[in-house]
């Protein structure tokens, strides 16, 4: 790889989330196209860094870096100095061709130092720009800035591309999407399924819904407990319901979800399994997917479900609708509304046949629109474009 073009990926951490996930699933197959990838985590490794080098992508940080993951405001100013010195030199050393941002803290601490090499730089922005609201103005100021001094601007969703375009006032020439991309999985009665159900004693018969996501505000979690709460009050159901929900708890919101549960009597219909590794044998096991955030830029696990051929239900916001066709492989409901995401659960209890061709649809789109290799190869093609 003598001649391949260097190519430095800056992100915080590789610690486990759906844009360090995507990573480490799209740069083995860049790295195969023939680019020289490397991986600079400016704060720490991470949980997925022993898989990325596993997959001979190199990944740098900061001497004496993987300090604590919380650390003291007191030397806060100190470590970001080293941070940013240390990165210039790596820039200088490496003589990268192209550096590419993830994430808003690399952006917005390296991509000033970045402007004093003459690599090309390109930005990706993984979500709705709402964050923004939580930050000072300059921040905006500066990422606005920093906007204009990259060669490109990359997208995961529609949605994304109108907000960098109609709020941020990018130029068109300067965007491109780029979908992210998903590995094939079969649904099977494998012994993971049952593992699953016997674990947390769940019937077979029993309809499994499956939320993954963090337990954020923003993610929609209450609004689904109190769409199931719906549910726990409605006799008619032809069958037997449960929830299954994935994600870490730092915002300490499942405590108020189990608290509205036990409310309406509705507690044993939910498990609560924590952060998981892999997702796939809880996918094996459930029957539809569920993701109903106010804000979302492309939701692996929405692409999940779909190539794990179960039918996903999903809010109207960001990528969610570019993702799941409504009424076809899944069903779009509104945010923030517990009653309509209620009748789209009760629908899909109700209607086992149409939610199976759902799923079934759903696979196929999956593996057709939204592969892995789908997903590098529009990566490649932004490369190869920066490299005359």
């Amino acid at each position: 790889m003598a001649n391949a073009t260097k190519i430095s990926i800056v992100i915080r951490s590789l610690e486990r989330g759906g844009t360090e996930t995507h990573l480490l699933r799209t740069l083995p197959a860049i790295a195969e196209a023939g680019f020289d990838i490397e991986v600079f985590c400016f704060e720490r490794p991470g949980e997925l860094a022993e898989k990325m080098r596993e997959e001979n992508i190199k990944v740098v940080t900061p001497p004496i870096s993987g300090w604590p993951k919380h650390i003291p405001l007191v030397f806060k100013p100190v470590t970001t100095v080293w941070t940013c010195l240390f990165f210039l030199y790596y820039l200088f050393s490496r003589n990268p061709r192209i550096v590419h941002f993830f994430l808003p803290a690399a952006y917005l601490l390296l991509g000033p130092i970045s402007l004093l090499h003459s690599s090309k730089k390109v930005m990706s922005r993984r979500s709705l720009n709402r964050y923004l609201t939580k930050y000072p103005k300059w921040v905006r100021q500066t990422e606005q800035f920093l906007h204009g001094k990259m060669s490109l601007i990359l997208a995961n969703s529609k949605a994304v591309v109108e907000e960098l375009k109609q709020t941020e006032f990018v130029s068109s020439r300067q965007l491109s999407l780029i979908y992210n991309g998903v590995p094939e999985f079969t649904k099977t009665t494998s012994p993971d399924l049952k593992s699953v159900r016997e674990e947390l004693g769940i019937r077979k018969e029993t309809i499994v819904f499956l939320f993954v996501a963090n337990l954020l505000p923003y993610k929609g979690g209450l609004d689904l407990i109190k769409a199931c709460c719906l549910l726990g009050a409605t006799n008619s159901l032809n069958c037997d319901w449960c929830l299954i929900i994935i994600g870490d708890n730092r915002a300490g919101k499942q405590g108020e979800m189990e608290q509205l549960a036990e409310k309406y009597s509705i507690r044993s219909r939910l498990h609560f399994v924590g952060k998981q590794p892999n997702i796939d044998r809880y996918l094996a096991a459930s029957d539809v997917g569920v993701l109903v955030s106010h804000e979302e830029g492309f939701s692996n696990f929405v692409l999940e479900g779909m190539s794990a051929g179960i039918p996903m239900i999903v809010s109207d916001v960001g990528g969610n609708p570019e993702a799941v066709v409504n009424g076809v492989t899944g069903m779009v409901v509104p945010s923030r509304n517990p009653e309509k995401l209620a009748e789209a659960m009760s629908y899909l209890i109700e209607n086992r046949e149409v939610a199976d061709t759902m799923g079934r649809a759903g696979r196929v789109r999956a593996k057709e629109e939204f592969s892995i290799l789908q997903s590098a190869r529009g990566y490649c093609q932004v490369y190869h474009s920066l490299e005359m």
